[in-house]
């Protein structure tokens, strides 16, 4: 009898993607450690970056994931974005059909453009950085799978766009989602905009902030361009008002605004 309990992030370690045509079979990678950058002057960290906190996943698991895509949900610089239905999940000890909670949230599958698998898997890497905050502040990441021509990332699937018009309700909470980053040492601030700003899914549980004590009503997504720092908490809280405030100033009036070019961007240190 299959186990109630979510799956661990490192349980997969095949996909198998199923529609038209051939199979497309994946396998998952090991992932590069993220080096981080050592701003040296301004407000830093004497210590350097945070150390990163230490795995609580189990031995990685052997199972097998097969799916079949759906809908497009979005297409960004490095890669696109399809929904995805979780067909079987199986392995020595696992047997599921249409897997889903408590196993498995929704899906997505990231597929990276073809001159932007390096951006993807750096990505994959920030994910892994920030494990603790996986279900807390961001998504859900179940690996970095490739065959030799294709790269995808599996994530699970987030709730909807912030809503235009009103005050953000508990817009405090999206602060303390950017905190939850910060003190990990992550900047975001080349990719924060409206799309990337996303509320939490409804169908499978939050995981409690280990900082806030708390479940979080909004999640931060596309990490290809992030990088850990030695910044303060106070300079990344600067650097990162400096685009979110404008954002959210801009959807009280109806108004999505794209992050500012970098030329106008004011300076982080």
């Amino acid at each position: 009898m299959a186990s109630q309990q979510a799956l661990a992030l490192n349980a997969i370690n095949e996909l198998t993607i199923v529609g038209n045509g051939k199979p497309l079979q994946l396998s998952r990678q090991t992932l590069a450690v993220v080096e981080p950058t050592r701003i040296w002057r301004g407000q830093v960290l004497a210590n350097g970056p945070p150390s990163r906190k230490p795995s609580q996943l189990p031995e990685p698991a052997s199972n097998v994931l097969t799916l079949r895509l759906g809908d497009v949900l979005g297409s960004g610089q490095c890669a696109q974005v399809l929904a995805a239905e979780a067909l079987r999940l199986t392995g020595p000890h696992l047997r599921l059909l249409y897997p889903q909670s408590p196993h498995l949230p929704e899906l997505v599958v990231k597929f990276a453009h073809p001159d932007r698998a390096d951006a993807l898997a750096h990505e994959a890497a920030m994910y892994e950085e920030m494990e603790i905050l996986q279900g807390v502040s961001i998504p859900r990441c179940y690996g970095l799978f490739t065959d030799s021509t294709v790269s995808v990332l599996l994530l699970e699937r987030m709730g909807g766009l912030l809503p235009l018009g009103d005050t953000l309700p508990e817009e405090g909470d999206l602060w303390d989602v950017f905190r939850d980053l910060a003190r990990l040492g992550i900047e975001q601030t080349d990719s924060i905009r409206y799309a990337n700003i996303l509320q939490a899914p409804t169908g499978f549980p939050s995981a409690v902030c280990p900082f806030h004590k708390t479940t979080h009503s909004y999640r931060i997504i596309d990490f290809d361009n992030a990088r850990k720092t030695d910044h303060t908490l106070q300079r990344h809280y600067f650097n990162t008002a400096s685009v979110l405030q404008p954002i959210l100033d801009g959807i009280k009036s109806k108004v999505v605004l794209d992050p500012w070019k970098q030329s106008d961007r004011p300076s982080a240190l």
